[in-house]
């Protein structure tokens, strides 16, 4: 066997050594990046994005709770019937909620423990309203039940440690959470370069051993090396579907945001004109001697309530909330078919290369013995 011919068999064999590792290589990136970014989006559809929206809602309800039992002491239709059947319904929400929100915690220890402060006031917000209420039916309202709805105004609405306030904590988490999910690990457009460049290598390999083979060979055409790079491109376009999947999935996250920062503004108009509705209880309450007479914290609540605002933002309708189940977040019908494709055609390629390159390394084989047994 001539040097010449011994050189090019070890070429063959390092490309086909080559061939094969780079295509394990790619079988392994590609696959890691489908699980990886279908693990992800599954992680934020099934948990972290369902909290988010429940603080929301859960803010909105124990706002809307509020409303409903300050317009009925301020109708006087608590004599009747209590806070109202909207206020028992209201709270029975925000208690919902605040339970989906512990299953779908994705805020870790944090956000575990801020639900548990609320949890805790929670109760005692319902029961100061339930004092609130049996002053406002046995001694026909007065300074006893002004004081009770301004404590139970302070458990809701504290700047610090109100339980909105601890919501909006609970919340900020929740989306911090959401953001480090849709901007990091395998949902960064940077985990591309994971799959893409040993991809990329492999498909320059390929190009660069049937260049080889029609040079040395004289053969313009090797047909299972040119079936293998036609399945190396068939699977980087099936890869590069992932970038989609990755793209919806933050747009829908910040369609969300966008959602729950509407419906917060919403909340904090509503929870306005329910302070400003209560100073006029409260005054009323009070008696001739105006807020004076129920003492200073509650002369000064109502003294410094603010106005509610001349057009009050609308919450977002339930079409809004469906971007938590939009396509961006859904997992696509073609997502299965992927998963089977990737390991396919890996082992397609890794099939024709060999197959490709074993005629080639057999014919320099039997050159080899040939020359051996020539005398």
């Amino acid at each position: 066997m001539t040097p010449a011919a011994s050189t090019t068999r070890q070429t063959l064999w390092w490309l086909r050594l080559g061939l094969v590792t780079g295509t394990v290589l790619v079988l392994a990136t590609a696959l890691a990046t489908f699980l990886g970014v279908r693990a992800s989006v599954a992680e934020v559809r099934e948990r972290t994005a369902p909290a988010v929206l429940e603080v929301s809602l859960a803010k909105a309800a124990l706002v809307a709770a509020h409303g409903a039992a300050v317009a009925a002491f301020d109708a006087g239709q608590a004599r009747l019937t209590g806070p109202s059947e909207q206020y028992e319904d209201e709270i029975a929400l925000a208690s919902q909620q605040l339970a989906q929100v512990a299953e779908h915690n994705a805020a870790g220890e944090q956000g575990s423990r801020t639900l548990r402060l609320i949890e805790g006031l929670l109760p005692a917000y319902n029961g100061v309203i339930g004092e609130a209420d049996a002053h406002f039916r046995q001694d026909d309202g007065g300074p006893l039940a002004a004081s009770s709805l301004q404590s139970a105004s302070d458990l809701l609405t504290a700047p610090q440690n109100g339980i909105l306030a601890r919501l909006d904590t609970l919340e900020a988490a929740q989306r911090s959470a959401l953001d480090v999910q849709l901007d990091a690990d395998w949902l960064d457009p940077a985990i591309t370069l994971l799959w893409a460049v040993p991809l990329l290598a492999l498909f320059a390999v390929l190009v660069w051993t049937q260049r080889f083979l029609a040079r040395r060979f004289r053969r313009t055409v090797n047909a299972a090396l040119l079936a293998a790079t036609v399945a190396c491109v068939l699977l980087g376009a099936g890869t590069a579907l992932l970038l989609g999947i990755q793209s919806d999935a933050r747009d829908s996250g910040a369609a969300l945001e966008r959602t729950v920062d509407a419906r917060s503004a919403a909340t904090a108009d509503a929870a306005g004109g329910a302070q400003w509705k209560l100073a006029q209880v409260l005054a009323a309450q009070c008696g001739a001697g105006g807020a004076a007479a129920c003492g200073d914290t509650v002369a000064a609540f109502v003294a410094s309530a603010p106005a509610p605002p001349a057009v009050p933002a609308a919450p977002p309708g339930d079409a809004d909330e469906r971007v938590l189940l939009g396509p961006g977040l859904t997992e696509p019908g073609w997502n299965g078919v992927l998963g089977y494709g990737i390991p396919v055609l890996a082992a397609g390629i890794g099939v024709l290369t060999v197959g490709g390159l074993q005629p080639r390394l057999d014919e320099y084989q039997f050159r080899a013995t040939r020359g051996r047994r020539e005398p």
